[in-house]
Parts: structure tokens; sequence; C-alpha cells
């Protein structure tokens, strides 16, 4: 096999391999001991995003309390003039997969955007009329082998709900609630994600 191949193989396996090792590593630990999520939680600067997807719990907690941190949360601002996309994602590490969830919020008026600004679904007809407001949800989950179990998208063939409930863009922190149903293409099925709520975000 020539080395570039051998080598890019090698890399695309590479982060299930160090998830891989870092399971071997703590599966002779308790892990809640370690990962202290409901602690966290109780952490009023902790980035937090939780929700339920199909029914079974995701919660993504990054605070600098947590001794070893493997969930991650982050948002992240892109400002033309006033037209602005806020990314938000939180992924959580689990016992044998990781899971992720990645908010898209767009808009062409930054300076009016505040608390309790609501988003809904892009349209092909808003965008094709050049107006960029609206939002779009991403939801998958991996097992550490690599294995796909769901992934999906909101963008033309979903739902989504998103309020903002805090805003300080002084300080570029971000806090709301959501839900959406994306699609996923490979088991032509759709995913549920409710109650989903995400606090402290820095964006």
């Amino acid at each position: 096999m020539p080395t570039i191949l051998y080598d890019m193989k090698l890399q695309k396996k590479y982060p299930y391999l160090l998830f891989a090792m870092l399971l071997m590593i703590f599966s002779s630990c308790d892990l809640s001991e370690v990962f202290e999520d409901e602690d966290d939680m109780d952490d009023s600067e902790a980035q937090i995003m939780t929700a339920k997807i199909n029914g079974e719990a995701f919660s993504a907690v990054e605070s600098d309390d947590t001794l070893i941190q493997l969930d991650e949360v982050e948002g992240d601002l892109d400002l033309n003039g006033d037209v602005f996309e806020i990314s938000i994602s939180g992924l959580d590490f689990g016992q044998s997969y990781l899971t992720t969830i990645t908010l898209s919020l767009q808009g062409d008026d930054y300076p009016s955007l505040m608390e309790g600004s609501q988003f809904v679904g892009f349209t092909q007809e808003n965008l094709s009329s050049g107006d960029p407001s609206g939002a779009a949800g991403v939801v998958a989950k991996v097992s550490l082998d690599g294995d796909t179990e769901l992934g999906g998208i909101t963008l033309f063939v979903g739902t989504i709900d998103v309020e903002i409930t805090k805003l300080d863009k002084e300080n570029e922190l971000i806090s709301g609630v959501f839900s959406f149903v994306a699609y996923d293409e490979d088991n032509d099925t759709d995913i549920i994600v409710t109650d989903g709520v995400f606090t402290n975000v820095e964006f």
C-alpha cells in the first residue's frame, strides 16, 4: 500500500483510536466520579447544552471545574456588516459513542438581535430572495469504532425553532432553547430533538 494512502487511512482513524485509548484508560474507574456532569451543571459559568434525541438524554457540559474535559460546548460569531451567523455546538462524550448537536442562527440585523429573538428554518424562497434569516440544526451520533448510528440535518427537509433567552453582546454570551426535526437520509427517517437548552455559550 502506498505510504500516502496508508497515512491518510491512519489519519482518518486517529480520532477514533484516541477516543478508544481514553476509554480504556478510564474503564477501570468510575466515570461518574471523573465527569461529574450534575455538579458541573450547577456551575454558573459552565457552558451547557442539553436535549433529548429521539427521547434519549443528550448532555454536553464544559466547565473549568472538570478534572478531565471531554465534553465540548462552543459558539462562534461570523459578522459581516449587520449580517450575522452564530453557530452553537455541543459534543457529548459517552462511554461508547460521541453525539453532537450544532445550531446555526443567521440574520441580517445583528444590532436588533436580543433576548426573545426567534428563529425558524430556512426556506428555499427566503434564500433565493436574498434574505439570510433562519436557522438550521444538525445532529449526529457515532460509535467509537466509527459506525454512524444516526445523522441528520434540518435544512429544507426538517423543522426547527430556536429562541434566545439571554444575550450578552458585550461579554459574548448566549443562552436559549431549541427543538428540531432533522432528516436522516441514510436511514430515511426523522430524528426528533426536543427540550433543547444551551446556556452561557461563549461566541
